[in-house]
Order: C-alpha cells, then structure tokens, then sequence
C-alpha cells in the first residue's frame, strides 16, 4: 500500500509542479514591466520549492469524488491553492521571524518584508486569477470561490487564536483543538476537497459528506506536524503519548467514516484511507 500511495503522491506532485511552473512562465512573457518579471520570479522559485502538494492533490480528488471527468481541466484549476497556500506561508514566515521556507531562504529575508508582504498578496491574487478562469461553469466556480473565502476566513482567525494563546502561554485541550480546527483542518483537508466537488457540481448534501471523515483528519494532520516538530510537549505542554493517542482516534473517526461512504468511487476512497493511515505516521 505505501509504496503505490507514494508513488501517487509522487506522480501528483510533479503534474502540479510542471503547471505551476507553465502558469508562471506564461505570466512572465506576458509582461514588459522588467521588475514585475522580477517578483513573477521569485514566487516561481518560490512555489516550484519542494512541497507536499496535498492541497493541490485533494482539489483533484474532490473533483473526482463528485463525478468530475476532466482532469486536465481540474489540474490546471488546482494550482490555484498551491498559490493561496503560498501567500499564508509568505505572511507566516513574516510573523515567526523565520529564515528558511522549503529549503530556501524565505521572502522577507531574501528582499525585506514590505516586498515580501507584497509579493504574498500578489500570489493570493495570482491564485484567484486561476480559479476564475478555469473553464468550469460559473456557478459552480463562484461557490468554490465562496467556500475558499470562508475557509481563509477562519484561517486567519486560527492563526491569530495561536498567537493569542501563545501570549497567554494558556493551552487546554479544548483551545488547542479548536485553534487546529480552525486554523488548519478545514483549509487543509476539507475545504480543498469541497472545493474540488464543487467544481464537479456537488450539492451541500455531499460538501457534508467530505466534512465528515475529512475534518477529523485535518485534525489529525496538525496533531501529527506538532509532535513531530516538538510543539506539542515545548510549546503547548503536553504529553506526546497522550496526543499520538488522540491522533489514532481521529484517524480512525476519519476511516471509519470514509469506509461506510457508499457513494463515493473505489478508487478515490482507497486513496484517502491510505492518506489517513500516511497521516498517523510520525
């Protein structure tokens, strides 16, 4: 199983690559303006840095969990959350002072942080050119463009609740699940996929469908980020046993929720059930 998952995983990431690095290509040759090439420069380096991709990767599979067929059209839609993503991790690394982002030095160290905040909404900018122009109905685009906006919504308020626990240095575990909830699980897991069905033409009866095992597992994700990188035992102050317990429950809430989805094609099902048991490993 994990050698076929990965290979997938592998496969994706290279397509969304080579469409990102199109995309900017393209927006590159269009422009006379010599510093605007520039900066088209540095978020090509930027986003073509080594990456996960998931994000990108589920707006595909949402797509084909809903019935969608063009997968040429959806993998061009998808690179717009690698943008979007890419202008959050921008303002980011500005907030945590940090100096390196995949591998490289990060936006505001390589150029200043005015530019590199500029450079940030440039991209989020950039993101919804490509969601706009995708060659899907526009209602169906517009209520995509919707779910990402609440989605971003509750983002920052997840972002700016961290910061304020962090301020009080006051963690509970109903405050540490709510700001994974809001900051993390639902732009990483649920609201690619929803996105990615409503680009197929999902109703909200099948958007509910998506929440259901995917939130648990966003959930799932951070937890799974925070005891590897030691946030859960420095930062937050509890034990890391305790929380790759909770991890497994919400992993296997998420599968057992997936597994008794009859609607939902084989083959995407298989490959969310090995994403969640990819998530649970530290």
């Amino acid at each position: 199983m994990a050698k076929e998952f990965n290979q997938v995983l592998l496969n994706f990431q290279k397509l969304v690559g080579k469409e990102i690095e199109k995309f900017f290509k393209q927006k590159i040759e269009k422009t006379a303006a010599p510093f605007e090439r520039e900066v088209f420069n540095w978020l090509k380096e930027y986003s073509l840095r080594p990456a996960k991709r998931i994000r990108a990767i589920l707006v595909n599979y949402g797509y084909f969990l809903a019935g969608g067929k063009n997968k040429q059209a959806i993998l061009q839609a998808s690179i717009f959350i690698e943008l979007i993503h890419n202008y959050l991790l921008i303002h980011d690394d500005i907030i945590d002072k940090d100096e390196m982002r995949r591998g490289g030095k990060t936006l505001h160290y390589l150029y200043g942080q005015d530019m590199a905040m500029g450079a940030g909404d440039m991209a989020s900018a950039l993101g919804y050119e490509v969601l706009t122009s995708c060659p899907f109905p526009s209602e169906y685009k517009i209520k995509a463009i919707n779910k990402i906006n609440q989605t971003l919504s509750s983002t920052c308020y997840g972002q700016m609740l961290e910061l304020k626990l962090r301020e009080k240095k006051k963690f509970t575990k109903k405050s540490l699940l709510e700001m994974y909830k809001r900051k993390t699980a639902f732009y990483t897991l649920v609201a690619p996929l929803q996105v990615g069905a409503l680009l197929a033409g999902a109703d909200e009866k099948f958007l509910k469908k998506i929440e259901k095992f995917a939130l648990p597992l966003g959930i799932g994700f951070q937890i799974r980020d925070d005891i590897q990188d030691g946030d859960i035992e420095k930062t937050f102050g509890f034990k890391k046993e305790k929380y790759q317990k909770l991890l497994e429950k919400f992993v296997a809430q998420a599968k057992k929720s997936l597994r008794s989805e009859k609607t939902f094609p084989i083959s995407e099902k298989e490959f969310l059930l090995n994403l969640a048991d990819y998530t649970k490993l530290i």
